[in-house]
């Protein structure tokens, strides 16, 4: 039921926001010093919205490598942790009194 939900509200989000960019399609001007630009709105917002995506999943990458690094090492660790307990069990108890 939730994702009928959501897929219902992902199609009516996308028609809001294609009729939208169709009733605005004034020409802007974005001028990068070294190049201007001219071309309807709804390209500039899609072409930020892609930045934006492409931006955020960096960000995500790089703190999922550093996570995936971290628990590695945290396995490593582990493994060394329960080798030696394993070999402390394995000792026979000694008792020199």
């Amino acid at each position: 039921m939730i994702r009928f939900i959501v897929f219902i509200s992902t199609i009516s989000i996308i028609g809001v926001a294609i009729t939208i960019a169709t009733l605005n399609v004034g020409i802007i001007e974005i001028d990068l010093y070294f190049k201007k630009y001219s071309e309807p709105i709804p390209l500039f917002l899609f072409l930020s919205f892609l930045a934006g995506c492409f931006l955020t999943l960096l960000f995500f990458l790089s703190a999922y490598i550093k996570h995936k690094h971290e628990n590695i090492n945290l396995r490593k660790n582990m493994k060394i942790k329960e080798d030696e307990i394993d070999s402390l069990r394995k000792n026979p108890l000694r008792e020199d009194h």
